[in-house]
């Protein structure tokens, strides 16, 4: 495997990450995973997680990329001034950079999302002016919307973003744009224009309710949503982490370019 630092200038901010790549070119170029993470996350994600699923995709001749969103990370930007939909509109650029490296197939990109980046993955992936060839969707925090609705995140008031000007957000000051972003902003309906295959895995003991994760099979043509007993919103169990990696792979591997769709 060989790792690069990654980097690319975004809306005059520079966002950066970390390439994985198979240690031997694959004929045209790599099917490529971009990995997306959580909201006050990074591309390292809690007790390594994008990182092992890395290693594991990498193995197995797949490109990866894991990067911080702006105000994430060594990324540039504020927390404060974080959205879902400038998380969004970021992404398709930094897809675009990442399409454009070496060693990569660009025709055969994929993506998955991990919590609120579950979200913001299969929202890219509908408006995304190039094909994006399947989407994973792990622990898909959707109940943002309906919590910011009832003036609550995760249990906790946002009143203190009048009295304070921020929301304490595990020890990160979250701005009133992501407040104001999330009431215009429906999960369901930026999904829906996305007809790729899309997996989605949801843990039982997760704190979002599963319904969210329901819904996007009402609104998804081709997704499949298992549900696994006792995984938690971050995968903390190494059984649970050897099956985000197993079905991870199964699920890019069966719709790549050259996977067995195509051999069928």
């Amino acid at each position: 495997m060989i790792v690069r630092p990654f980097e690319t200038a975004v809306e005059e901010l520079t966002l950066r990450g970390t390439c994985y790549l198979p240690d031997a070119p694959v004929g045209a170029g790599a099917p490529a995973a971009a990995l997306m993470h959580g909201l006050g996350g990074n591309r390292i994600e809690g007790a390594r997680f994008f990182v092992s699923l890395a290693q594991a995709l990498t193995a197995q001749g797949i490109a990866v990329l894991a990067w911080d969103r702006a105000g994430h990370g060594e990324s540039d930007g504020s927390f404060f001034d974080t959205t879902v939909s400038r998380d969004v509109r970021h992404t398709h650029l930094v897809l675009d950079a990442f399409a454009g490296l070496p060693d990569i197939d660009a025709d055969d990109l994929h993506l998955l999302g991990l919590s609120l980046g579950a979200v913001e993955a299969v929202a890219v992936a509908a408006s995304s002016p190039r094909p994006i060839r399947s989407v994973t969707m792990l622990s898909t925090a959707a109940v943002f919307v309906d919590e910011i609705a009832s003036g609550f995140i995760q249990g906790r008031p946002l009143d203190t973003v009048e009295s304070l000007g921020y929301f304490d957000f595990l020890g990160q000051r979250m701005g009133p744009d992501m407040i104001a972003d999330a009431r215009t902003f429906d999960p369901y309906t930026a999904a829906a224009g996305y007809a790729g295959p899309t997996l989605l895995l949801h843990g039982t003991e997760d704190f979002v309710p599963l319904r969210y994760a329901e819904r996007y099979v009402e609104v998804l043509d081709r997704a499949e949503l298992e549900v696994i007993p006792g995984a938690d919103h971050g995968w903390m169990t190494v059984p649970h982490r050897d099956l985000v990696e197993r079905r991870t792979l199964e699920h890019i591997q069966a719709h790549a370019r050259h996977g067995s769709e195509d051999h069928a």
